[in-house]
């Protein structure tokens, strides 16, 4: 994963033994982005950080924070694209999308993004400098619970779904604010076979983790979240049949992690440094990336 610039991370609230540690809080004003980022060539030899040095090249009456904003998410797109939401980015690709995300955060037209109509929709994944389905409040409680341990877990996780072809498919974030609710969709492929035997699946099938949990504003940047429920929904009932008990599933997530943790289930955050009514980017507190466009 990219090193996300200290300036977009805020302090963590968790408790000792997270994996990673927030190094300084995210501040939306009186920084210079031209002195935390280097120039990035991208695809057109270009420099990522650009856009905001070359409004002069554009007409005296263009809106000139518009022009720039517009350029900086029409990279950010190309990138996340080019790089298959991220999954097979380079390693210039993740510093050039990080230089991206540092722009736009700085040039973010929304100050208090939590407190925003905008911040309510159906928002779909876009990229990521991490795994997919880490969008999930799911695995954002479960990377608290497991402390230390999470991105060994996150790694497995991710191989055991991608065999035989596996894999995420499409990921929605749906917030509402009136209701204080954020629900994920995460759209997974799920493979069989024998390992050693052959490359190709026994069987493949569709299915969707759906995660509901309650989303609260901290301030104008931060939303609280805490998981309450994962249902599973199988989306090829006539692939496996001998599985269609499964559809339907409901786990009471909160409730297995108030057991596992010995108390309240963990209440994770979810940071907004760039929101408008096409595209909103979010970190996680270890300083993960996921750029979302609206559906």
């Amino acid at each position: 994963m990219a090193t996300l610039p200290s300036v977009l991370i805020r302090p963590s609230t968790a408790a000792p033994g997270r994996a990673k540690t927030i190094s300084a809080p995210y501040r939306r004003g009186g920084v210079s982005v031209r002195a935390l980022v280097e120039p990035v060539t991208i695809g057109d030899g270009t420099a990522a950080s650009s856009d905001l040095r070359n409004e002069s090249r554009f007409g005296a009456g263009a809106n000139m924070a518009d022009v720039a904003g517009a350029r900086l998410k029409k990279r950010v797109m190309a990138l996340a694209a080019g790089s298959g939401r991220g999954l097979d980015a380079t390693a210039a690709q993740k510093k050039a999308m990080a230089a991206l995300v540092l722009d736009l955060a700085t040039a973010n037209p929304t100050p208090n993004p939590t407190g925003s109509l905008l911040f309510s929709g159906d928002w779909e994944l876009v990229y990521s400098d991490t795994f997919l389905f880490r969008s999930s409040p799911f695995f954002w409680s479960l990377g608290s619970l497991l402390g230390n341990n999470a991105d060994f877990f996150f790694a497995a996780h991710s191989h055991q779904t991608g065999m035989f072809g596996g894999g995420v498919g499409r990921v929605v974030q749906s917030i509402d604010m009136a209701q204080n609710r954020l629900v994920s969709d995460c759209i997974v492929k799920a493979s069989l076979g024998v390992p050693l035997v052959g490359f190709s699946p026994i069987f493949a099938g569709f299915g969707s983790v759906i995660t509901s949990g309650r989303a609260s504003a901290v301030d104008g940047t931060r939303l609280a979240v805490t998981a309450e429920t994962t249902t599973v929904r199988q989306d090829d009932a006539n692939v496996l049949p001998q599985l269609n008990f499964l559809n339907g599933t409901s786990v009471p997530v909160e409730a297995v992690m108030q057991q596992i943790g010995g108390g309240s289930a963990p209440e994770v955050y979810l940071d907004t440094v760039y929101l408008d009514d096409e595209l909103r980017v979010s970190t996680l507190e270890d300083g993960s990336v996921f750029v979302y466009q609206r559906t």
